[in-house]
């Protein structure tokens, strides 16, 4: 049995006629093309050239071996265009998790892209208003708003800031008026949250005295926003969404209080996976992509 490896010399030598650009193409020395061969033709037990002082010519059975020896090269190379090929395919299970409202318009378009590209990467969300433990492997990505964890083990981008504002069902600000301060916001019917951890929100609201008219309390965000579309009275919502529904309008700009820096969240052991960490980069691509054409549009609109 010869050595395989051998083929790649007689293969170099059959096609430049001589062991020395044979070599060259190799970037081997010209001795070693010659001892290969030579231990190719004993291994075979037949000459596969012709020597002369001009080079070497293919001896009959050299040329019978040539096609053979030129499709196991291209066996070869089909092999490692494979190997290459699924080395670059992504494949495997990320876990996300996030608010509701990057949930709904960041994270889902966002894997949507990702999937047309890599379509072997499963992604599964987990929409909780709770941090999950990154570092204890109950989800591999996670954008969050507010403070930054603190755990040193995790790895932290600055991705966004989230801004929220009041808004209102078109038909309710034309029959109310657009407000020219927060004041102007005790005429209107209000939409709260209710239940544990309403936070910023709540606080910024009750702030805006009692003579605001509380006419609907909802604990998830989505119910908020639908009795908001409902008409049912004015609301805080993340401009990111209040933004996104044509029968909504925006009676001001964000409100500096209720804006939040949102991060992007991994573990350095997620991060070293190819699958997450491709997925890790593309969410904060379209995240911030996702932002800077929002705020595009309302500076063109403002400017109209």
């Amino acid at each position: 049995m010869f050595d395989w490896n051998d083929l790649r010399f007689f293969l170099a030598v059959a096609r430049t006629g001589s062991t020395l650009a044979a070599g060259r193409s190799l970037k081997v020395a010209q001795a070693t093309v010659s001892r290969r061969i030579t231990m190719l033709e004993e291994a075979l037990g037949t000459p596969l050239f012709v020597r002369s002082p001009s080079g070497y010519t293919l001896s009959v059975r050299g040329q019978a071996m040539l096609p053979h020896a030129e499709s196991v090269e291209r066996e070869v190379e089909a092999l490692q265009s494979s190997v290459a090929a699924e080395g670059r395919r992504l494949s495997g299970t990320v876990r996300l998790t996030t608010v509701e409202s990057a949930a709904n318009v960041w994270l889902m378009p966002a894997i949507a892209a990702f999937r047309a590209k890599h379509p072997a990467v499963v992604a599964e969300i987990i929409v909780d208003d709770r941090a999950l433990d990154i570092a204890r492997g109950e989800a591999d990505i996670a954008i969050r708003f507010g403070n930054p964890p603190q755990d040193e083990s995790l790895i932290i981008r600055r991705i966004v800031e989230l801004h929220e504002s009041v808004y209102v069902h078109r038909d309710l600000a034309e029959q109310l008026g657009f407000p020219n301060s927060y004041d102007g916001l005790t005429r209107f019917p209000f939409i709260s949250f209710a239940g544990p951890g309403v936070g910023q929100i709540e606080r910024w609201v009750t702030s805006l005295g009692p003579e605001m008219q509380i006419v609907h309390r909802a604990n998830t965000l989505s119910a908020v926003i639908s009795a908001a579309r409902a008409g049912m009275g004015a609301a805080v919502m993340p401009c990111l969404i209040g933004d996104t529904h044509s029968s909504l309008v925006r009676l001001f700009p964000p409100i500096p209080e209720l804006t939040t820096p949102g991060w992007l969240v991994s573990s350095a052991s997620g991060r070293q996976q190819p699958h997450i960490r491709a997925l890790l980069d593309h969410i904060g691509d379209f995240v911030r992509q996702s932002v800077a054409e929002t705020e595009a549009r309302y500076r063109i609109a403002d400017a109209a």
